[in-house]
């Protein structure tokens, strides 16, 4: 099982694997072990969809028996393109991943028979991508037992958006948004609670919806408010929320519980202009985004703040980029995620003129990237000789020490000899860097 893409999706192959698991697979790393190989593919970007065409070519060179599976968003916006490819046995759109399992195992009994696969390569039921808007189809909500053996948990509470922002494949990848219900959501935190996970992630494609599609449903804020009432709740991160989506009422809450809320706040900016913001549709100014990031620094004096930015959009003149960069300083952000600006199909953004050359996208690229860097290792430098409180992982670092993270998310290492266990927290005194932007954390 290979995962390309977001948190969403990394959560959808867990579920995946559950199911496969429930069958009698077992997961091996390395395609040429393989039974069944699985891409759960990412589109945001036109290098997404190359980085799966390689990947199933390359699942399929180095192991010619096994059945290669498409699976995730560029099989839902782009599915006649992985139809057209002879390394691809099964396509699997969004809206039907819940076959997989199903499908993929009864297939491949019948190809180790050696006879020829009897399912069509894509469901029948599937519209054709050129006809297949977001109303054709409801997000997957498919609700699946995590691993049990991770100390931390993806939850997906939410699926699919309604925002069309003039970039973004997603709603015709993910289809409309769809919120899990309250009392499904209640039960899998008990569940994982009871299994021993120490830290969930709420994740989905537009968090802040949740609700939104249920009469009398609570919102985000109040089905918190409830879990963080339970005496025995662990840790709760929150994958991303849209910027107009961090009300005061949130914070407050998130604030009754310091000890469990994990203060990392990621808040997609895109870019800080505010004309640029327009045409990208999006559903703020950058006057609203720095005050959001500055309210949230009143209940969370330290969090780790970070956005998604997209360089190179349609008609960005060097000053409304360089406008962006002196934002992204001005507001205090300590990360960023990267993405180049990349024509998508069915996108408005697309029909737009004034496209940058593919050059001047990269070179903002790496200037963003490089900002990044610079960002990171300052807000982290601020926690040295400093304690914090991590949460050890099941993970090791190349030389055998063991990985976790602070509630902030700060990645840190055990010392060599000291024995962390997985699923503990410890409170560790963060004594410098070890390699890129991880650090050293003495256990007190």
């Amino acid at each position: 099982m290979k995962t390309l893409g977001c948190k969403v999706n990394t959560y959808d192959s867990d579920s995946l694997e559950t199911q496969f698991r429930e069958k009698g697979y077992h997961v091996v790393h390395d395609p040429k072990d393989a039974d069944i190989s699985i891409l759960n593919t990412c589109s945001v970007t036109e290098n997404a969809d190359k980085e799966a065409r390689y990947l199933l070519r390359r699942f399929k060179r180095e192991n010619p028996e096994a059945l290669i599976v498409a699976t995730g968003c560029y099989a839902q916006t782009d599915s006649q393109k992985l139809l057209g490819m002879d390394d691809v046995d099964l396509v699997f759109p969004n809206q039907v991943k819940d076959r997989v399992a199903d499908v993929a195992d009864q297939q491949l009994q019948i190809k180790k028979q050696g006879q020829a696969l009897t399912a069509p390569r894509i469901p029948e039921d599937v519209k054709p991508v050129s006809n297949n808007r977001q109303g054709h189809f409801k997000s997957s909500l498919k609700m699946l037992a995590a691993d049990s053996n991770k100390t931390r948990a993806f939850l997906k509470i939410q699926d699919g958006c309604n925002g069309f922002c003039s970039y973004c494949l997603i709603p015709y990848a993910r289809g409309a948004s769809r919120s899990v219900r309250a009392d499904e959501v209640k039960t899998e935190v008990r569940r994982l609670i009871d299994q021993g996970v120490k830290e969930i992630v709420f994740t989905g494609i537009h968090i802040g919806d949740y609700g939104a599609d249920f009469d009398q449903a609570p919102t985000l804020t109040q089905l918190i408010a409830e879990l963080f009432s339970w005496p025995d709740m662990v840790r709760l991160r929150i994958s991303s929320l849209e910027p107009r989506e961090l009300p005061e009422e949130l914070l407050k809450v998130l604030a009754q519980r310091p000890e469990l809320f994990c203060d990392h706040f990621h808040l997609p900016l895109q870019a800080g202009h505010d004309r640029i913001l327009k045409h990208m549709r999006r559903t703020y100014t950058s006057a609203q985004y720095a005050e959001t990031v500055a309210m949230a620094r009143e209940y969370f004096p330290r969090a780790n703040f970070g956005a998604d930015v997209i360089p190179g959009f349609p008609g960005e003149s060097d000053e409304e980029f360089q406008a962006t960069v002196d934002f992204i300083r001005k507001t205090g952000l300590n990360y960023l995620h990267v993405f180049p600006y990349s024509k998508r199909p069915n996108t408005a953004a697309a029909k737009m003129p004034d496209h940058l050359d593919g050059s001047v996208v990269k070179e903002r690229s790496r200037t963003l990237r490089s900002l990044s860097e610079e960002l990171k290792e300052s807000y982290v430098r601020g926690f040295f000789n400093e304690t914090v409180s991590v949460l050890w992982e099941k993970d090791l670092d190349r030389s055998g020490r063991r990985v976790g993270h602070s509630l902030n998310y700060l990645d840190v290492v055990a010392p060599a000899g000291y024995e962390a266990i997985p699923g503990t927290i410890d409170q560790v005194k963060i004594k410098g860097f070890v390699e890129n932007h991880r650090v050293l954390g003495l256990p007190q």
